[in-house]
């Protein structure tokens, strides 16, 4: 074990079941994505990573195991497990800030926010394009008659595209039969962060289908309106995809250069402070969401607004002791549709204290985008356009999601 790291503290991780050579065994994994890949464990080297918590050094370790598992534990294995898991930047420690350091300095000095290659974004052999074609073609929305004049807001996923196809086709494919807004702003989740408060970013974003400007010009009057700089934490949209997955079908639909992006990320708002930041630091997504919808009105028909936005997380995989079966999903599906109805019915105040009431029992992840879109566009006439559940019963995975456009008049 390294002098530097007398008394290790791991970083916060997912475990989830898992199979390594024919063999049951846990999945240890780094929801940031900052960790060198995920680690297969035995339920004894798992016990040894939850006495990491920073206050255990070596002989602590080694007495807590020997009084969990009856047998000793020889100190160079320890220190070997805390050596690699140090390596791989799994510890809270100097190693990994000076990663973050460096990789914080590479974001600003670069001139866009880049995404990784194609296939990793979900394209199949014969490229993204082809790929995202052939996801609009699912598109099953019968067109609109004229009793709605724009789309102001669009809801759609930030799943991968191959499970959440359908509902992005119906989000996506209505706007490719609108008038194309000059500039979009999009709604994601901070899922991993360090932000607890809303942070955008001036970057422009460069995916394998071009450059999607960024509106400087609108972020930094939307930063004067808020009276605080949303750019503080901006390093946290590197790793982010909930925004990246809306700049992908934004310029497929419309092309690489036909509009602007205003990219932020959004908090959770279930908390013990709400729509407040928890650490105090920046702007109430109250507020934010207040400044933004006016500045909404004020631009009229050549601005949109898209969540990038998924709901429950259910199953195994997510802590839940129930299988994905079909009573267990029909009652995640009447939650939802409940979540969805009070979206689109009732006030933002009422849908955020409805999932904070209920401890947000499901795992809705994107309360802060779905609530931000609904203050900033409460004007506007919500239709939900399908509703969706990608399930996964080997992996013990449930995530939900829908598409909703929220109409505007001329006049708006």
């Amino acid at each position: 074990m390294s002098a530097s790291t007398p008394y290790p503290r791991l970083r916060p991780v997912e475990v989830f079941p898992g199979q390594q050579d024919g063999r049951d065994v846990l999945v240890v994994h780094d929801p940031t994505g900052v960790a060198q890949g995920p680690i297969a464990v035995s339920p004894a080297a798992l016990f040894i990573l939850s006495l990491l918590d920073g206050k255990n050094g070596l002989e602590d370790i080694q007495d807590a195991f020997r009084e969990q598992v009856g047998r000793s534990l020889p100190a160079e294995q320890v220190a070997s497990m805390i050596d690699q898991l140090d390596a791989a930047l799994y510890l809270e420690n100097e190693r990994f800030h000076q990663f973050m350091n460096e990789q914080q300095e590479a974001y600003q000095n670069s001139p866009t926010r880049r995404s990784a290659d194609a296939v990793s974004l979900g394209a199949e052999d014969d490229g993204l394009a082809a790929t995202l074609a052939r996801l609009l073609a699912k598109n099953e929305r019968i067109r609109p008659g004229n009793n709605h004049d724009r789309l102001a807001g669009l809801v759609a996923p930030h799943l991968d595209f191959a499970r959440g196809q359908r509902c992005y086709a119906d989000a996506y494919g209505l706007l490719a039969e609108h008038a194309p807004p000059g500039r979009v702003v999009i709604l994601g989740t901070n899922h991993f962060g360090q932000a607890a408060s809303v942070v955008a970013t001036s970057k422009d974003f460069e995916t394998p289908l071009g450059i999607a400007r960024t509106d400087r010009a609108f972020l930094d009057d939307l930063q004067a309106r808020c009276r605080t700089d949303l750019t503080r934490n901006e390093f946290d949209h590197q790793r982010e995809h909930s925004v990246e997955l809306q700049v992908l079908m934004l310029q497929h639909v419309l092309g690489p250069d036909n509009f602007e992006i205003v990219p932020v990320l959004c908090p959770d708002p279930c908390g013990p402070t709400g729509t407040l930041p928890l650490d105090g630091l920046g702007v109430d997504l109250k507020v934010f969401a207040e400044h933004l919808g006016q500045m909404a009105r004020e631009a009229g028909s050549g601005m949109l607004i898209v969540a990038g936005a998924d709901l429950s997380h259910v199953g195994p995989r997510f802590g839940d002791d129930r299988e994905l079966d079909d009573i267990f999903l029909r009652e995640v599906e009447t939650t939802d549709r409940r979540i969805l109805e009070t979206l689109m019915s009732l006030q933002p105040a009422s849908f955020l204290q409805g999932l904070a009431g209920s401890g947000n029992a499901t795992r809705v992840c994107s309360a802060g985008c779905l609530f931000a879109l609904k203050t900033a566009l409460q004007w506007a006439e919500p239709e939900l356009l399908r509703y969706h559940q990608a399930v996964d019963p080997d992996s013990g995975t449930g995530v939900t999601c829908a598409s909703l456009v929220f109409w505007g008049r001329a006049s708006d």
